[in-house]
């Protein structure tokens, strides 16, 4: 195996290592977008919903909506990183490819 530093790649070889980044790293973000917003909307309608029903303030049920759904956005956010790394490992970017090996071999 070649260790390849960036540095040697031609102008071309490092735009297609960006750009397979770029695009990928937008639809991760955008994939986490929709999906932060359609769980922060349902989870809010369904809580909103009950406390409504069971007479809960409404300050205290946003207070509890807000600090659930800024949790629920986080998981879902990490689930979506981990998603992306996984799909970088395991993608041909341009010509190359991401490995990893034990530093120690190196």
């Amino acid at each position: 195996m070649n260790i390849i530093n960036i540095k040697e790649l031609p102008f071309s070889s490092k735009a297609a290592l960006c750009w397979s980044f770029f695009w990928r790293g937008i639809a991760a973000t955008l994939a986490s977008m929709l999906c932060g917003a359609l769980a922060g909307g349902l989870f809010g309608a369904v809580i909103g919903f009950v406390f409504a029903t069971a007479g809960v303030a409404q300050s205290s049920a946003m207070s509890f909506i807000q600090l659930v759904g800024g949790l629920l956005g986080f998981i879902i956010g990490l689930f979506f990183l981990y998603f992306y790394i996984r799909w970088l490992l395991s993608s041909k970017l341009g010509s190359f490819r991401l490995l990893l090996v034990n530093a120690a071999e190196i």
